[in-house]
């Protein structure tokens, strides 16, 4: 009988291990749930703290974000622009006619990406709405 005991105490320590590998596991699937997409490779990264004015970090002024949108999508109008944090990185979100939101570095004006405006809040903090 004193192998029960061995047996009882081998089998919690092995439920305990089995359970935290489960655990582990959870948690690094939910990590990459979390993660942030898209990816971009910028030339400006926004520092943590975040600062309150993200101008100020800006290497290009809004006018040239628009402008480098439009050429990469001719015809289409600016319908607004935001400075934004996007996944650390410091862009400006170029709203436009044809329903694109285009994300252009705002440290050389490089486009990054570009997605259908509206896929995600945009809670910009230089938006600037732009008359047809």
């Amino acid at each position: 009988m004193k192998n029960c005991g061995f047996w009882k105490g081998a089998s919690l320590a092995l439920a305990l291990l089995l359970a935290g590998g489960v655990c582990k596991a959870a948690l690094a699937a939910d990590q990459q749930t979390n993660a942030q997409v898209p990816t971009y490779t910028c030339s400006i990264k926004v520092p943590e703290p975040e600062p309150a004015d993200l101008s100020t970090l800006a290497k290009i002024k809004a006018d040239q974000a628009m402008a480098a949108a439009q050429t990469a999508f001719p015809g289409a109008q600016v319908r607004k622009v935001e400075l934004d944090n996007e996944n650390g990185c410091l862009v400006y979100s170029v709203f436009l006619s044809n329903g694109l939101d285009v994300k252009v570095d705002a440290g050389n004006g490089s486009i990054l990406h570009k997605e259908p405006a509206g896929k995600e809040g945009h809670e910009g903090r230089e938006g600037r709405e732009e008359e047809d």
